[in-house]
């Protein structure tokens, strides 16, 4: 991943006059700037994610998506190839409608919360895309205030998928994990949404907890005090999109999201968010 590191300034000259911390606000601006701004996209998204077993699992989709409403196509290519998956912002009693190309051998509709959904996968529908990145980083900007950029780095800027990317460090040095009691009708996933963390991960911090509704009222769980230790974005010089992000705990990799093959806003006939599309198999 680190294979070409060439010296920042030759890509960008005309931040000579700014100060370190500046050219850490520029980068993420633009980045910011540029995933708010995205209509459509396509790409193939490989994902590296530590299971409950310990181990990097890794699967590949190919996707489809709308920002605005959200509408989301999924092909999967590994682990389960030919399974297919629509959902549609506000339709469908907010489920997801899922062709497993397999037993049962039937259209599912099932919540993007279900255990089968979920039972290998740090997240749901609801984070794919570049959205959910969006919405930590505004949240842990307003908590941490000015010391937000304390812990930006500029790393340096490299070659990955044919395409000049920055690589943006966020090392969060003050991480450690905090004591939580559980409120009366709070879940492992309803408390991760409230203070921006992965209910995966909370999962994983707390091994006796089995599922993301297995926690009582006035139970001390274990959780983190930031999203992650440290996350690196492979920051496209073109389009501003952070098209790889490394993401890592206090053991190491966590997750890693990489959107290969990746079109910024390509025309989609509005059909190919429907079932009745004559390529899918629903």
């Amino acid at each position: 991943m680190n294979r070409i590191v060439l010296i920042f300034f030759l890509f960008f000259p005309g931040l000579f006059g700014f100060s370190q911390e500046s050219k850490e606000k520029l980068v993420v601006g633009k980045m910011i700037a540029a995933c708010k701004s995205m209509r459509t996209g396509t790409f193939i998204l490989k994902a590296t994610e530590r299971l409950r077993d310990g181990e990097l699992h890794e699967s590949e989709m190919l996707v489809k998506q709308q920002t605005n409403p959200r509408k989301l196509y999924l092909y999967c290519i590994d682990p389960n190839p030919g399974a297919e998956a629509l959902w549609r912002e506000n339709t469908m009693e907010e489920k997801i409608l899922i062709n497993p190309n397999g037993f049962p051998y039937v259209n599912l509709k099932l919540s993007p919360y279900h255990s089968l959904l979920r039972k290998e996968t740090h997240h749901t529908v609801h984070d794919l895309g570049f959205d959910y990145l969006m919405g930590l980083i505004d949240f842990y900007s307003l908590q941490l205030g000015g010391k937000f950029y304390n812990y930006l780095e500029i790393l340096d800027t490299v070659t990955w998928e044919k395409r000049a990317c920055i690589r943006l460090s966020f090392d969060y040095t003050d991480y450690k994990f905090l004591d939580y009691t559980v409120k009366i009708g709070e879940t492992v996933t309803g408390i991760s949404q409230q203070l921006h963390l992965n209910d995966f991960a909370i999962l994983q911090i707390n091994p006796t907890i089995e599922s993301y509704d297995d926690v009582q009222p006035g139970q001390v769980i274990r959780i983190p005090n930031f999203y992650c230790r440290k996350i690196v974005f492979y920051i496209d010089r073109i389009n501003w999109l952070p098209l790889k992000q490394e993401i890592y705990d206090d053991k190491g990799l966590f997750e890693q999201y990489e959107f290969l093959s990746f079109i910024l806003d390509p025309m989609i006939d509005p059909m190919e968010f429907t079932p009745e599309y004559g390529k899918y198999k629903f």
